[in-house]
């Protein structure tokens, strides 16, 4: 996938949704309103835009509050898009580079494409829902997130207490795209494959419901979500939460 070019058009999406008021409250993202929704991603594009060129995986200095004016802060978000889409496309993906999954991956340039795409896909459906109705996800980029979901962020998670705790095995199957992951969990460790087998709980349904169930944004247990669309689930659905990385 050309991550940096999806980046771009998620990002337009977001800016796009969230100018339409500003002050509207994120329903899927409680206590926060537009604003605050898109001064998270352009701070995070402008700490990513400053970080990657150093080549190194120290963790990088925080960066000021972007700007509270709605000018100012649609202005510095665009300028954090351009940023960061130019050092993305420019650094070295092999470069070694900060990221929240040092402890279980390397620690390289190419992990930033892929979760600032994914990130900013599901910031667009948030914002999207605060001021009318969110689109349906593409399902082979649901599929991609679900991926790194559970291969990259969930392991790092669960080695640093940041996933709620569970014990057991879940299996996730997507019904609209190609996509089974088995997930075992022990203590602070996720191992996920990608195959079919029967697990305590299982996750399955189209990619677009899949993913936003893993993070946080539908609760796929609830009466009725299957039947309005949403994944089914069978066995123990509170081991679930486990699949959370805390992000």
């Amino acid at each position: 996938m050309d991550y940096p070019a999806l980046l771009e058009t998620h990002a337009d999406a977001l800016l796009t949704a969230a100018l339409r008021d500003l002050d509207a409250p994120v329903p899927s993202c409680p206590g926060w309103d537009c604003r605050r929704l898109v001064s998270h991603v352009g701070r995070l594009f402008t700490v990513t835009a400053r970080h990657l060129p150093r080549g190194t995986t120290e963790e990088p200095e925080r960066v000021p509050a972007p700007p509270r004016g709605d000018t100012e802060l649609a202005d510095y978000y665009r300028r954090s898009v351009a940023d960061v889409l130019a050092v993305l496309r420019d650094v070295d993906p092999r470069s070694p580079a900060w990221t929240f999954t040092l402890h279980v991956t390397p620690g390289v340039a190419g992990f930033w494409p892929r979760r600032l795409a994914n990130e900013t896909l599901v910031h667009a459906w948030d914002a999207a829902g605060a001021v009318g109705e969110p689109p349906a996800f593409p399902p082979d980029r649901a599929a991609d997130g679900i991926d790194e979901l559970l291969t990259l962020l969930l392991p790092a998670a669960r080695a640093v207490g940041l996933s709620p705790p569970g014990q057991g095995s879940v299996h996730v199957h997507l019904t609209d795209v190609p996509g089974e992951w088995f997930v075992r969990l022990d203590g602070p460790t996720a191992t996920v494959t990608t195959e079919h087998a029967k697990g305590d709980a299982a996750l399955r349904g189209p990619a677009g419901p899949v993913l936003l169930a893993l993070w946080g944004r539908l609760d796929p247990a609830a009466p009725g979500a299957a039947g309005g669309g949403g994944p089914e689930v069978h066995g123990d659905a509170g081991l679930l939460q486990a699949l959370r990385t805390g992000r």
